[in-house]
């Protein structure tokens, strides 16, 4: 994989990235004409990016518990990307964002609801669909997984529920063997 310079900030990204990490910048023109980045809470189109930069705060707590070499704790995600949501305030990191087609049939609150579905809130959604529509659980639980389904979002499934599961008792187990012997 070849790493190429975005045009907007200059910065080293990868050549197959739809929108530079950084800034944001949509990359491939040809192909990807008419898409947008929408915020993931509310599916608004209105977004601000900048950078977090250096956090005077983090390098404060890293000198007085490290001395100076904790300073550069300072620098910690300064080169990460922030977004902002110019609608409804939600900040979230650059990879979270809704990419959206311009002739995408999709209303705003389907858009809000996969926008919730990707981000792993089926709880969320399910509830705010409920509230939104005034409909019972089950109605809305369904109508929930339908979109999942339209929108090829997997949810939270029994299986991985199981293997959770599973998981916790084998380690309760283990320390259950490791306390009596």
């Amino acid at each position: 994989m070849a790493l190429i310079s975005c045009p907007e900030c200059n910065k080293e990204i990868s050549e197959k990235a739809i929108a530079c990490p950084y800034c944001g910048y949509p990359m491939d023109k040809q192909s990807k004409q008419g898409e947008f980045l929408c915020c993931p809470k509310c599916g608004s189109r209105e977004l601000h990016a900048e950078h977090k930069g250096f956090s005077g705060g983090k390098a404060l707590a890293g000198a007085l518990l490290t001395g100076g070499i904790g300073l550069l704790a300072g620098t910690i995600g300064s080169r990460d990307t922030q977004i902002t949501c110019l609608k409804c305030g939600n900040k979230f990191k650059a990879g979270e964002a809704i990419v959206r087609k311009e002739n995408d049939n999709i209303s705003e609150d389907e858009s809000i609801i996969v926008g919730l579905l990707n981000s792993g809130k089926f709880l969320e959604a399910t509830k705010w669909y409920k509230e939104k529509n005034n409909c019972g659980l089950k109605e809305a639980k369904d109508a929930i997984e339908a979109i999942a389904a339209k929108h090829k979002i997997k949810t939270t499934s029994d299986d991985d529920f199981g293997i959770g599961c599973a998981i916790v008792l084998i380690i309760v187990i283990f320390i259950t063997i490791a306390i009596l012997f």
